[in-house]
């Protein structure tokens, strides 16, 4: 399958319903198949879905929260955290056995698709993608999504048997493009589970109300980031098309051209520059930890509703018919 399409999916806790509906219409409504499937943070969810064939699966994993009792539960409070030297705010048991349960080994390998799973590895500083041979590919889900300091750690231990500890993607890298562009695409569809900031006036009064909107603003800045680099790509690639276009005017020969365009053609290859489009949602219907199940529902919606609105312009960028 060399050459077909990549989705990278980024972070934002619960918003990546929106990313659900998104892939739900492309998917299953209409037939948009992805030979890889990156993802950070919830997006790593996302993308397990996507790389296991298992859009149905994904959709009731979504909605069939009832709250965010589903997904953590309280270790009793701020203080009491602190004060008994816990490592995260919130225990994690149901997201984990949630996990466990959607994400099979052998029913993604069978696929033969691509996944791809950003994490950090905190005892080392770096960024590691985790790829779909490695093992207990739902605990590479979790720790994917294990956002510091509401979510505690994944913990493995290396070949010397040294304890590792992992936490969510997005600490390094909120919209997995790079990753991505490894895999030689024809095309990439970035999907961010998150509206543009919002420059709204608000109060934050408790601990995790200002630790939630201190990660919000730093991945908002790594994503605006993102998006930057994903014009700068768009622009390079449709310079160079142009720019060849002008030499065939001129009656230049093909071979001729082709040595003309060569340095450029190259560092685009150096770079793995493929075409790069985004969805994101127009606004955020709640906030990152909020897993209320009539929003959720909403946005999930809003996703669908997004490709259809889009989908002349996708369709033609996705090479599928309309």
């Amino acid at each position: 399958m060399a050459g077909g399409l990549a989705i990278a999916l980024s972070g934002g806790g619960a918003k990546g319903a929106f990313q659900v509906g998104v892939l739900d219409e492309l998917v299953t409504n209409r037939g948009v198949d992805f030979e890889t499937a990156v993802g950070t943070s919830t997006g790593a969810i996302q993308a397990a879905g996507v790389a296991q064939n298992d859009i149905p699966g994904l959709l009731g994993f979504w909605t069939g929260l009832s709250g965010p009792g589903d997904i953590f539960r309280s270790r009793g409070g701020t203080g009491w955290a602190l004060i008994t030297g816990k490592n995260s705010l919130y225990s994690t048991g149901p997201l984990q056995k949630l996990l466990k349960q959607a994400f099979d080994d052998e029913r993604i390998r069978a696929t033969g698709k691509k996944l791809r799973l950003a994490t950090v590895n905190i005892t080392t500083g770096k960024l590691q993608i985790v790829g779909e041979n490695a093992p207990d590919i739902w605990s590479w889900v979790y720790a994917s999504s294990a956002q510091p300091p509401f979510f505690p750690p994944w913990v493995t231990k290396n070949a010397d048997g040294l304890k590792e500890q992992w936490v969510d993607g997005g600490v390094r890298d909120i919209t997995p493009l790079d990753a991505a562009l490894k895999e030689r695409p024809r095309a990439v569809l970035a999907v961010r589970a998150e509206a543009p900031l919002q420059s709204e006036p608000r109060h934050y009064d408790s601990l995790i109300d200002i630790g939630l909107r201190s990660v919000e603003l730093l991945t908002r800045e790594v994503g605006d980031n993102d998006l930057k680099n994903v014009n700068l790509m768009n622009r390079l690639l449709t310079a160079e098309t142009h720019q060849r276009r002008e030499l065939e005017r001129t009656g230049l020969d093909r071979d001729v051209i082709d040595r003309i365009m060569r340095p450029f053609h190259d560092e685009i290859a150096r770079f793995r520059l493929v075409p790069t489009m985004v969805l994101e949602p127009e606004s955020d219907l709640y906030d990152t930890l909020e897993f209320v199940p009539s929003l959720i529902e909403e946005n999930i919606e809003r996703g669908r509703q997004c490709v259809r609105d889009k989908w002349p312009e996708l369709s033609r960028f996705l090479g599928v018919e309309e």
